[in-house]
């Protein structure tokens, strides 16, 4: 039988995302607050990958169904995304990489969700290959090329983006497809103290030994070791969220939770609020950096506070009520939708 229970660790991540992501944006600061380069993107694509497979185990929705969705759902994101960039310049806008790699991700994770094993091996592969591969294609095309202007974002969201790229994504996605297989298993306490620990370790150690290499590890650079530690940073930080929630209800501060658990289930709201007040905050304050605790702690309340309003008294977020509404609805099963008396 399908099961539909909710993660609530996964909203978590989700949540904890757009806060490294504020962050990263954001800060002023370096040191400590460096770490969100490093974490953002990747954990958002784990997330992906994770969210997916347990749709397939749970769910075990119909092929063709699960394609269109995440089709529809693909293009949604990037048609959002192509809008947000032309509202703010000043922010990567990260969703049309995402789009696509939903697009990309989603008839992988029909043939891979109940091989964790193969999943890993195309993982190392393509963390492996990617750069090989952005390689050529920046030899060929360089960014954008000689190609038509659709033509041209399509090969920069693929391979040949500043900070972000499928080639890079894909194979964090993949770790979370894995992870996916596992997840209620090993982010139970005190299993999951150990999981996120190695995880996150291995994380280090991956990001050291790039570092002493040629490529070196740097965050948004794509190079074999960076996508390598930051699989393992963002799977590790998944387990970690499960850690935390579990922590904090236990010692009776659950309730603090609650805006990061709202917004991690409206992430998409929270996206958009975050590019619409900078792009009013832009006209205000004609131009300025952003990077300045005033701006970060604004942002974080004006995305934080609006998601757990909207969680709490709507049950949803504007944008996901609309992909939701949106979603293709499930043929009936047989030939013919079955009659209703009058």
């Amino acid at each position: 039988m399908p099961t539909t229970r909710r993660l609530e660790g996964l909203d978590a991540a989700r949540g904890f995302a757009v806060i490294s992501m504020l962050v990263a944006h954001l800060s002023p600061a370096g040191g400590v607050f460096t770490i969100s380069e490093y974490l953002t993107a990747p954990l958002f694509a784990v997330v992906i990958g994770v969210a997916m497979g347990i749709h397939l185990a749970d769910r075990r929705p119909g092929a063709g169904q699960f394609l269109l969705e995440n089709l529809q759902r693909g293009v949604l994101l990037i048609l959002l995304g192509v809008l947000l960039q032309e509202m703010y310049f000043w922010i990567i806008v990260v969703l049309p990489y995402l789009g696509l790699l939903i697009v990309v991700l989603a008839p992988l994770a029909l043939l891979l969700h109940r091989a964790p094993l193969l999943t890993l091996g195309l993982a190392v592969a393509g963390a492996v290959l990617g750069p090989i591969v952005r390689e050529r294609v920046d030899g060929a095309w360089g960014v954008g090329g000689d190609l038509p202007a659709g033509a041209g974002d399509l090969v920069t969201w693929l391979a040949l983006g500043e900070a972000y790229r499928v080639l890079s994504f894909l194979p964090m996605a993949l770790g979370g497809l894995a992870l996916a297989t596992v997840l209620r298993r090993v982010t139970e306490v005190p299993v999951a103290y150990a999981v996120s620990g190695v995880l996150l370790a291995s994380a280090a150690v991956a990001y050291l030994l790039g570092r002493g290499s040629v490529e070196g590890s740097a965050p948004y650079s794509g190079v074999t070791a960076e996508v390598i530690g930051a699989t393992l940073l963002a799977t590790g930080a998944v387990v970690a969220s499960f850690v935390v929630l579990h922590l904090a209800r236990q010692v009776g501060l659950g309730r603090l939770l609650d805006p990061v658990l709202a917004t991690g289930r409206l992430a998409l709201t929270a996206y958009t609020l975050q590019i619409l007040y900078l792009a009013v905050l832009e006209v205000f304050r004609g131009g300025a950096s952003d990077d300045t605790w005033l701006v970060l702690v604004s942002t974080t309340v004006v995305v934080l506070g609006p998601c757990w309003a909207l969680d709490r008294w709507w049950g949803t977020g504007p944008l996901e009520w609309v992909f939701h509404r949106l979603r293709p609805t499930p043929r009936p099963a047989g030939r013919h939708a079955p009659r209703h008396a009058a």
